[in-house]
């Protein structure tokens, strides 16, 4: 069994491509950067009409070879005033890198092409994408009725090293605002800063955004023109994946990324040939952990232990919280005596700490009151301005978090059984310190007591046992953290992998969900929309299925056969069902399975077991990919398919056997499999890093 990825395997069709388009590279002699360069929107606009511009080290526009003499294009260039900073020369398209500087090739070659299918002078319009200052952007259609913020669809392509012309196709999410909004929102040399951005104004030739240029004039109308700006304190999200209507499905990450392959396929085939790579699963672990699924779980868990509720506000507002904190408390206790309530931290108590936030705090010029945990106290805080209305949900997450700070301060695992793992001797996990600069270590032993080290407080006989496994994290030439390293696994052989998130995504089966929704979403066929048209195809299923004297369908039918010629339309016959029948009964399944079997009539999206796992394979459980002796790939999905929707992508971890070691990791799978990391989700590696990740901010004992 294989998963398809983002990762394109690209094949150029270079004499296709120097027969139909020419290719200038432009060059800065100074500043080398082109995000956000004027030039690169001229070129793509009316004077030029470039079919797609984009940037590397260089920038680069493609021109149809039908339309442009390149002799006369280059000395138009030349003389532009707008390009006087700017040397331009053509460059012929290779497959692959010769050693000729004057040629563009592999990954910039590709986006060229794929821009084209955005550019505002494309023949392709229809599509909406936009080629706006070299990127490939995917702007919601727009009217004269501007929104006040808008999700851009940002659509990358990025060389995978590992591979010859194998490339990462992804596809981000940015909010563009508008001017006026921005203005009204920051101040200073951030505003400042802001306003250099490119600046985007409708385009009413393609209903879409347009580079507002210094030919257009000073300024722009704050009301109806465009930058790229976040929200302060926001970060816009789009699921990745919505399959709960076809607009949902166009709309999230995964359905624009789907429309762009089928754009490449349908318009750029004569140039290039563009297909997935896939990935041959070696092994695949279901997540069944549950812990945190039922307040009944978590007995064991805290049987006999103390809950101290901690109020350092002391008004009306925190003793109602104090109340509600207390009620939800109770399913997860076995002895309601367990909770207490005072003004001072318990010690060996889980102490809730409800306080004001920094803000407050720091306008009455008062010192904060957040304590953090240590190996003596248990420590969680609740904020009055944040946790006003505190739900089941927050006291199961907060709960969570004190059992793996008690964990914490005994050294000792108790969330986790590491005996199953049947490890030998002392594991070791090596993470980065963002705030100190350093590597915090955890070591484990096989009955599951650990110990932590700091690197900076090593002594002397310790110091030369970590200092090895630290160069394994830092980049040699900047003394850095390795950007995407996650860290480091050390076995108790001394074998070292190594943790890398990787920019490859697991890509689900995204024809055969749009066909299945678009099915949904088609009307019955002509011949079969009345009601008596319908109720015939009842008391067919009710022959065939040996069902003629079952109550239920009949009256089903009775109605169906009131509205004689009347339609009542998809929906309306599937509500009907659902409630004359019941919406999981085992005859509406059978009847739905009929239609759609018998009459090609597609009522719903089916969340049957077999179904799901045919279509989204790719996004659910551990997936572990064996590739090589050093090096090997995994992901860690759902556990299943909830509300029509997928929140994230699945990234690929890599996993590298660091010099003369063996590959480690895969014993260390059922470590992913928790809920407690994540509420009630999965983590995507090992759980002893939340570990780490929260000893790290551990005070000293007081």
């Amino acid at each position: 069994m294989s998963i398809r990825t983002n990762r394109l395997k690209i094949d150029f069709k270079i004499d296709a491509i120097k027969e139909d388009f020419v290719f200038i590279r432009l060059k800065r002699e100074k500043d080398r950067k082109w995000w956000g360069a004027e030039e690169l929107d001229c070129i793509i606009g009316d004077n030029y009409k470039a079919m797609s511009v984009g940037y590397a080290q260089y920038a680069y526009a493609m021109f149809e070879k039908k339309s442009n003499n390149t002799y006369k294009l280059l000395q138009k260039l030349r003389t532009d005033p707008k390009f006087s900073k700017v040397s331009a020369i053509e460059v012929k398209p290779e497959a692959f890198y010769s050693g000729n500087d004057e040629s563009i090739c592999e990954v910039t070659l590709a986006r060229l092409l794929m821009n084209s299918l955005g550019s505002s002078r494309s023949r392709f319009k229809q599509l909406q994408f936009s080629n706006l200052t070299g990127e490939l952007l995917k702007v919601p259609p727009l009217t004269d009725k501007l929104y006040d913020a808008i999700g851009v669809a940002e659509i990358t392509l990025s060389r995978d090293d590992s591979q010859k012309n194998e490339f990462l196709l992804n596809v981000s999410v940015a909010t563009y605002r508008k001017k006026i909004s921005i203005l009204k929102e920051y101040k200073g040399e951030e505003l400042k800063r802001i306003l250099k951005r490119p600046e985007y104004v409708l385009h009413s030739g393609t209903a879409s955004l347009r580079r507002w240029l210094p030919s257009d004039g000073k300024d722009t109308d704050a009301k109806r023109s465009y930058i790229k700006c976040s929200k302060q304190g926001k970060k816009l999200h789009t699921n990745f994946l919505e399959f709960g209507s076809i607009k949902d499905f166009d709309s999230s990450r995964a359905g624009i990324f789907h429309q762009f392959f089928k754009s490449i396929q349908e318009h750029l085939s004569k140039y290039m040939d563009v297909n997935f790579s896939a990935r041959q699963i070696e092994e695949e672990m279901p997540l069944t952990s549950t812990l945190l699924k039922s307040p009944k779980q978590l007995h064991s868990k805290l049987d006999g232990q103390a809950i101290h509720i901690v109020d350092r506000v002391n008004d009306e507002e925190s003793a109602d919280l104090v109340m509600t904190l207390k009620q939800l408390l109770l399913p997860y206790i076995t002895d309601e005596k367990l909770i207490t309530v005072g003004k001072r931290d318990k010690k060996d108590a889980l102490n809730f700490r409800i306080i004001h936030d920094a803000d407050f705090y720091e306008k009455i010029e008062q010192e904060d009151e957040y304590l953090p945990s240590t190996d003596k106290f248990q420590r969680q805080h609740l904020t009055i301005e944040s946790t006003r209305n505190v739900s089941d949900a927050i006291v199961k997450t907060i709960i969570k978090e004190q059992l793996i700070k008690r964990d914490l301060g005994s050294r000792t695992l108790n969330l986790f059984d590491w005996n199953k793992l049947e490890l030998k001797g002392v594991w070791t996990f090596a993470a980065w310190d963002e705030d100190r600069n350093h590597v915090i270590f955890m070591e484990i032993q096989p009955n599951g007591n650990f110990e932590f080290y700091r690197y900076q407080d090593l002594d002397l006989f310790n110091w030369g046992k970590f200092e090895k496994y630290r160069e394994l994290m830092t980049d040699s030439k900047s003394g850095e953290k390795i950007r995407t390293l996650e860290g480091l696994i050390i076995s108790d052989t001394g074998d070292i992998n190594q943790i890398f998130r990787s920019d490859e995504i697991t890509i689900p089966e995204l024809s055969k969900i749009e066909a299945i929704i678009n099915e949904v979403e088609t009307e019955f066929p002509e011949n079969k929309r009345s009601g008596n048209a319908l109720a015939g195809l009842i008391q067919e299923f009710m022959t065939e299925s040996s069902r003629k004297d079952n109550e239920e369908l009949v009256k089903f039918s009775e109605e169906l056969q009131i509205l004689g010629s009347n339609e009542p339309g998809k929906k309306s016959f599937n509500k009907l069902l659902n409630e004359r029948l019941g919406k999981n009964s085992n005859i509406s399944s059978e009847l739905r399975n009929y239609l759609l079997n018998k009459h090609h009539i597609r009522l719903i999206f089916s969340k049957q077991k077999e179904n799901l796992e045919d279509l989204f394979d790719a996004s659910l459980n551990i997936k572990y990919f064996g590739e090589t002796e050093k090096e090997a790939y995994y992901f860690v999905g759902d556990r299943n398919v909830k509300d029509y929707s997928f929140k994230d992508a699945c990234h690929l971890r890599k996993i590298v056997a660091v010099n003369d070691s063996k590959l480690i990791f895969r014993q260390l799978l059922p470590t992913m499999d928790v809920d407690f990391v994540r509420t009630g989700q999965s983590t995507v590696i090992p759980f002893p890093f939340k570990y780490i990740r929260e000893y790290k901010n551990f005070g000293v004992a007081k």
